[in-house]
């Protein structure tokens, strides 16, 4: 390999997608994991759950990314027989600013 466009350092499930993109753009891509398999660190200790944008400031970026990152993802899944399960989310208000939040 004479030439090498992007390396990306770390095969959690940022660090996939990275090199996925920028290999599918056509760029010579090299993944660097330390362990001995993908996705051991970090991503295997979250809440494995794909998020809404709820949480964040309601006309942000964080939120807008969030909400079309979350249906790319599904779309993703659904595309490469990936299984997902939908539960939802139920939101307790517990005082009358926390109900004009969630509407």
């Amino acid at each position: 390999m004479e030439k090498l466009d992007c390396v990306v350092v770390g095969a959690g499930v940022v660090g996939l997608a990275v090199a996925r993109e920028m290999a599918l753009q056509g760029h010579e891509t090299v993944l660097l994991e330390r362990e001995a398999s993908f996705g051991t660190i970090s991503s295997s200790r979250n809440s494995e759950v794909i998020h809404a944008g709820i949480y964040y400031p309601k006309d942000s970026l964080k939120a807008k990314l969030c909400v079309e990152g979350n249906r790319m993802l599904y779309e993703y899944c659904r595309d490469h027989q990936v299984g997902t399960q939908r539960y939802g989310k139920l939101i307790v208000a517990s005082d009358p600013q926390q109900i004009d939040d969630l509407h």
